[in-house]
């Protein structure tokens, strides 16, 4: 599949894509910081509402590998048309389901539908804009429309629920895109694609690789809740999603007309812009699963809560990407991305001094580092990734950044956590063993509370008993927070390695902002 280009760009087209492309990538974030409401909403457990949101992501792998044949075989209007309305209509039958099973299904239409929509933007401006003649700004606004409003997720979710219910989560998805919906119908209208594509297409290495990397992903995000090699399945799905994975790699170098273009790895600015958006997910991991998950158990906080603290990342966000604009048209973009993971391994190392007294507000500063990396790095990771792409590798660049992105989150959401239970489980048997009934300090303590007890009851052994329910929950928030501190520590780790590795990175030139055609032509 290559990419047709466009003599004079379609800018309704684009301003229409991009606002798909912010409300695909947002509500995504939205659904899972909130998916605490979703469970309790339709009644199941904690298990069951995290397998909702795996299967989003099952279903992201999918539309994500399907949107470019559809782009170019039936055309680029008519994709746009038939993504938005299978999201509108996915979204609605989210917030109608009663029941789990219902609910799976249509997670992961939804999910095949919202992770086309960013896509579509992007290809959309790499068949539309030419290099030197805009692309620069385009490729800006697709690191824009996915990255600025990443932390407000957490508030529109708390907004939603708790005014309106959990199912106002989806319904909100769906009402969003119903404008979005009309106007595609009126895109591009006259582009016909190409049919032949379609039955010359390599559908075997398509199923394969669908199947391969789903089970890949079901093993990591599920993994983890079911202790890894002590479920059997995890193992399997692992070798079983190897398995095809490897099988789709034989059809794709054999095809004519493959999926994947493979020489794309062939460009270091490529390779190693893949491998360090990996290192990305980490970084995004303080605002989806560290902040929330400490401030909902320590402090009770609700998403509406927390929200209201990363909020900061949107100001920080937004002048991280300016900064970014200006200095990728003058200098160096290595420098952007190191200080896009030096920001978000900044904020995990503001937060390693965490303690059970800690409140929202002490997190801000960290808030605020995140958003600059967020700012920063969407933008030069984008220049890489896309740099010498040709009109054949061009929808290869796009499918792999955004697999790629799907991945990061779900390995990284996998790894902190595992971090996190690990380590509270040492951390409460070494507390357990220093909380003895005959230590002086346990026993000071358990006089203390008994005796802020003692004025609530005029029975000493409920009020003991009482205190000693106190200490054992002062112990467990106390193994909990230093988890959450090494948890930190790790990000911390991992973020400022992928700092230094950017410049194993060739240099990009800096790009030149495009000729005025108004401007008097000089002759050589």
């Amino acid at each position: 599949m290559s990419l047709p280009t466009q003599n004079r760009p379609p800018i309704f087209a684009l301003c229409v894509a991009g606002y798909g492309a912010v409300v695909g990538s947002l509500f995504p974030v939205v659904a899972l910081i909130s998916i605490a409401d979703v469970a309790g909403g339709l009644g199941i457990s904690a298990d069951d509402a995290a397998l909702v949101g795996t299967v989003h992501n099952l279903g992201s792998i999918a539309g994500v590998l399907a949107t470019p044949l559809s782009f170019f075989g039936v055309g680029r209007g008519r994709t746009l048309a038939v993504m938005s309305t299978g999201f509108v209509v996915s979204s609605a039958l989210c917030a109608i389901v009663a029941d789990l099973d219902a609910m799976l299904v249509a997670r992961a239409l939804q999910g095949f539908f919202d992770a086309a929509m960013p896509l579509m933007f992007m290809l959309l401006v790499m068949t539309s804009l030419k290099p030197g003649a805009g692309r620069f700004e385009g490729i800006t606004m697709v690191g824009t429309s996915t990255s600025l409003f990443f932390g407000a997720a957490a508030l529109i979710g708390g907004l939603l629920v708790d005014h309106l219910g959990w199912q106002a989560l989806f319904w909100a998805q769906a009402l969003l895109g119903l404008p979005y919906c009309f106007a595609t119908h009126f895109l591009l209208r006259h582009e016909k694609g190409r049919p032949e594509l379609l039955a010359d297409f390599d559908w075997s290495s398509y199923l394969l690789l669908v199947l391969g990397l789903s089970m890949l992903l079901f093993a990591v995000s599920e993994g983890e809740r079911h202790f890894w090699l002590e479920a059997w399945w995890v193992p399997a799905l692992s070798l079983g999603g190897l398995i095809l994975v490897v099988s789709s790699y034989v059809g794709l170098i054999q095809h004519g007309r493959p999926l994947l273009f493979l020489q794309v790895f062939r460009r270091p600015t490529f390779t190693w812009g893949i491998v360090l958006s990996l290192f990305f997910g980490f970084g995004q991991m303080f605002a989806l699963y560290t902040v929330p998950s400490y401030l909902g158990r320590l402090q009770g906080y609700r998403p509406l809560d927390t929200g209201s603290i990363l909020l900061f990342m949107i100001p920080a966000a937004a002048s991280a990407l300016g900064l970014s604009y200006w200095w990728s048209r003058r200098h160096d973009g290595r420098w952007l991305l190191s200080a896009g993971l030096a920001s978000f391994a900044v904020a995990a190392g503001l937060c390693m001094g965490l303690d059970p007294t800690w409140a929202a507000e002490q997190l801000r500063w960290g808030a605020l580092a995140a958003g600059a990396g967020m700012g920063f790095f969407s933008i030069a990771i984008l220049r890489f990734v896309v740099h010498d792409a040709t009109p054949q590798d061009g929808p290869t660049v796009g499918m792999i950044l955004n697999l790629t992105r799907i991945f990061s989150l779900g390995i990284g959401t996998a790894i902190v956590s595992h971090i996190v239970v690990e380590r509270e489980k040492l951390h409460s048997a070494r507390l357990v063993e220093a909380v003895s009934t005959t230590s002086p300090e346990t026993m000071r303590r358990l006089g203390q509370f008994s005796g802020n007890l003692a004025r609530l009851t005029t029975d000493p052994q409920a009020a003991h008993a009482a205190a000693v329910a106190a200490l054992g929950k002062t112990t467990s928030n106390q193994a909990f927070t230093l988890a959450f501190g090494d948890a930190f520590l790790v990000t911390t780790i991992v973020l400022a390695l992928g700092a230094i590795l950017v410049w194993a990175l060739p240099a990009v030139p800096a790009d030149k902002p495009a000729p005025d055609p108004r401007a008097p032509r000089t002759n050589p």
